[in-house]
């Protein structure tokens, strides 16, 4: 039997350089391809090598708060690849978890691993597919354009928005989204420091407010001129299909018209359909489709060995 002609094995320092070049091939984030920025998310880093040259690496980082769901990057540098380099690489990946996992006796019985895709016809969807990864949900991007000459739905009367800051929003914000998506599928909670570390100077955060409570928000984004990102906004559940919802994004759409925003973007699972309806509704169209891809890595703990009788 042939020995394989790749080797793999933990990612260190002086790769950084060869990392960056295989990410840039692939099409994949730079910056999450430093050993040090792997290390400082409680992840996992690998790089396969061929005649000790890199050619490929895969990385999976734990997702903040749901800490059985791991996000997988990587790839193999394209004039290795159709060549059995990123079977090996998946094949060591999934031994190291495995045995890592039962090695600290973890209770956690399964481990998923997640990858997203543009496409399920992509290179990169066919491989995850053959190696049994599946279809976890589609992911709808939709648009809302000429914002500045739309006709939107009169209020009688508007959401009572409240700006909040991010010192307040890295303290209040997590419990309220918890309140909002606790128990749904498209459930990803946000930690205090995940907050902190994704508001962006010119970002926009509303609370609504009843009764002395919160119960809603929307976080604006805007990444270039005369474009918002509503990413995420969510009404706490108590509250859901009474109107709220409708009342907010509306509110936050006139809000967005007085300053001159032409193109509103947001996101929402395909399978929301109480969202994509209201988002249909004040003139959102789906613009494209992003495909999360799963495997279910089952970790069975190591069983004690018996004691031998003298």
């Amino acid at each position: 039997m042939n020995t394989p002609p790749w080797l793999v094995r933990a990612a260190k320092n002086r790769d950084a350089p060869a990392l960056a070049a295989i990410a840039t091939a692939v099409s994949q984030p730079r910056s999450h391809v430093t050993p040090q920025s792997i290390a400082q998310s409680d992840g996992r880093f690998w790089i396969i090598t061929q005649q000790e040259q890199p050619i490929g690496y895969a990385t999976l980082l734990p997702l903040p708060g749901l800490p059985h769901l791991f996000e997988l990057t990587g790839g193999i540098t394209p004039e290795f690849q159709r060549q059995g380099a990123g079977s090996f690489l998946w094949q060591t990946m999934k031994q190291d978890m495995a045995g890592t996992a039962a090695a600290t006796g973890s209770g956690q019985a399964d481990q998923q691993i997640t990858h997203t895709v543009d496409s399920l016809d992509s290179p990169a969807a066919r491989f995850l597919q053959h190696h049994q990864f599946a279809l976890e949900h589609e992911e709808y991007t939709m648009l809302l354009n000429d914002l500045d000459s739309k006709k939107l739905p009169e209020l009688a009367d508007p959401a009572p928005l409240q700006r909040i800051g991010r010192q307040t929003a890295v303290t209040t914000l997590p419990q309220l989204y918890d309140r909002c998506f606790s128990g749904t599928p498209w459930f990803q909670p946000y930690t205090a420091e995940e907050v902190a570390a994704t508001w962006e100077p010119d970002d926009e955060l509303y609370y609504l407010g009843e009764n002395d409570d919160d119960i809603g928000f929307a976080w604006l984004h805007f990444p270039e001129p005369g474009v918002a990102e509503i990413e995420p906004i969510g009404i706490v559940q108590e509250k859901q299909r009474l109107g709220y919802g409708r009342t907010l994004l509306t509110t936050i759409l006139q809000q967005l018209q007085e300053q001159d925003i032409h193109t509103v973007r947001l996101g929402v699972w395909a399978n929301n359909q109480t969202a994509v309806n209201l988002y249909q509704a004040l003139g959102f169209q789906h613009r494209s489709s992003s495909y999360s891809l799963s495997y279910t890595l089952k970790i069975y703990p190591k069983k004690p060995q018996r004691k031998k009788r003298s």
